[in-house]
């Protein structure tokens, strides 16, 4: 790190401390880097304080919840545990998109709240509010995330960012000027990418030489592939946070081989912030429990044991304008039973396996997740990127984009045979050949998609 470097850093954390040390962002970013070795009971505790405190504003200023909690007999002031919350139905993409304007609280001014949306690429879109309050707490959580990877404020960092909707506050003279002189960053936009664009952000990447590397999971691989491909052995950040799309073993293991350094996996959405990170001793995802009450369901709404895979529930504790109580994300999750040996009090989740959305029902009725896909691929020579649609139960398409080395006859066999054995015999499947998959409204990419109902 040059003296430069060193300055840049120090004056941004200085003009951090100044303006927002008294500011909520400052105060809660200081307690998050506490709470986090509290012991669990007490952040139990707390977690649960903050929800009685949103179930009470919640029913007091929302009819739509006033009349689901009167519905089956839940009172605010009597919730001791998040465990109260069973027998509370699921909030789901489908009511927000209906009731949308009857969520927003009655005693908050909408002038003063932050529209937001998401769904591009789930097939839901929605439209939502968030307050200040929220703000400041999903940004103190950003950055202990950052932290979390090894980043120290001030530092130089890039991001591999594939949201067209991020991206608009990087754009032109005005944003690049402030992503170097006020952030220290550099904004690789990647909504659409093609190899070309992937070489010329390598070579952006190897002259700012970030100390974390922000990106999108199907990005970091791209570029991965490109980097082996090429040769390429300067592109050398200290760590990379992953996120937006599922982080499956191989493609970690090609991460860590290709860059050599820590990969720090990130869950979360647009809806409720920042969810679980991974920490330095790699044994899961730590759920951050300040901020949002995190439950893993099964089909009839009961908690699933650790272990097993459940849809992702979650309420955010600090969204009074337009609460989001025990809203559904479309993920699965599994928790686990261990505590981490880092000594933090956040439980953990062994792995995000992905939405609902992205497993495929096989005739006889297995339910395969993409991690089963990426196995068969990472065996192959030449594949850059893939991805696996499901027309319907006894029909796969599988469009592949070549890269060098690729023997289509060699590698559709194995392929094939490998669903066939491992998936289910009675799948038919057909191949195509593409020069470039592009991703989705959102700018995420996901190599599984099923068009079939899930028994």
């Amino acid at each position: 790190m040059s003296l430069l470097d060193r300055i840049h850093g120090a004056a941004i954390r200085t003009g951090f401390a100044l303006w927002y040390g008294w500011q909520p962002y400052g105060r809660h970013t200081a307690f998050l880097e506490r709470s986090q070795w509290w012991p669990w009971p007490q952040l139990e505790e707390y977690q649960t304080a903050k929800l009685r405190a949103l179930l009470t504003q919640a029913y007091a200023n929302i009819p739509f919840y006033r009349q689901r909690f009167d519905e089956v007999g839940l009172c605010p002031a009597a919730v001791h545990a998040p465990a109260d919350l069973i027998g509370l139905p699921v909030l789901t993409k489908a009511e927000i998109q209906d009731h949308g304007e009857n969520l927003l609280a009655r005693n908050v001014d909408r002038r003063r709240l932050h529209q937001d949306h998401t769904g591009g690429s789930t097939g839901h879109p929605l439209a939502f509010y968030q307050d200040a309050g929220y703000t400041a707490w999903c940004n103190a959580d950003k950055l202990r995330c950052y932290r979390l990877a090894g980043y120290r404020l001030g530092q130089r960092w890039a991001f591999l960012w594939g949201s067209d909707y991020d991206a608009q506050a990087h754009k032109g003279h005005r944003g690049q000027l402030a992503d170097r002189l006020v952030y220290n960053t550099l904004w690789i936009d990647t909504f659409d990418l093609d190899v070309e664009m992937l070489a010329a952000a390598a070579r952006q990447l190897a002259r700012w030489r970030p100390r974390i590397l922000v990106a999108y999971v199907s990005s970091a691989v791209l570029l991965a592939r490109l980097v082996q491909e090429r040769g390429i052995v300067n592109v050398l950040p200290h760590a990379i946070q992953t996120s937006a799309e599922v982080l499956t073993p191989d493609d970690r293991r090609l991460l860590e081989e290709a860059f050599g350094c820590p990969i720090f996996d990130r869950y979360g959405c647009r809806e409720v912030g920042n969810i679980a990170h991974e920490c330095s001793a790699h044994q899961g995802l730590h759920v951050l429990a300040e901020n949002n009450l995190l439950e893993l369901l099964d089909e009839a709404d009961q908690p699933v044991p650790p272990g097993q895979p459940g849809r992702v529930v979650v309420t955010n504790l600090n969204n009074h304008a337009m609460p989001l109580i025990r809203y559904e994300t479309g993920d699965m999750a599994v928790a686990s039973a261990q505590p981490c040996t880092c000594g933090r009090g956040l439980p953990l989740l062994e792995s995000v396996v992905g939405r609902v959305s992205d497993l495929i029902t096989s005739p006889s009725g297995r339910l395969l997740h993409g991690e089963f896909f990426t196995h068969l691929f990472y065996k192959t020579r030449g594949v850059r990127q893939f991805r696996v649609i499901q027309e319907t139960r006894h029909d796969l398409l599988i469009e592949l984009v070549p890269g060098p080395g690729f023997d289509q006859a060699t590698t559709c066999n194995l392929v094939e045979q490998g669903i066939q054995q491992h998936g289910d015999p009675a799948f038919r499947v057909r191949f195509e050949l593409h020069e470039h998959l592009a991703p989705s409204a959102s700018g995420k990419y996901q190599f599984t998609i099923s068009r079939v109902p899930h028994l």
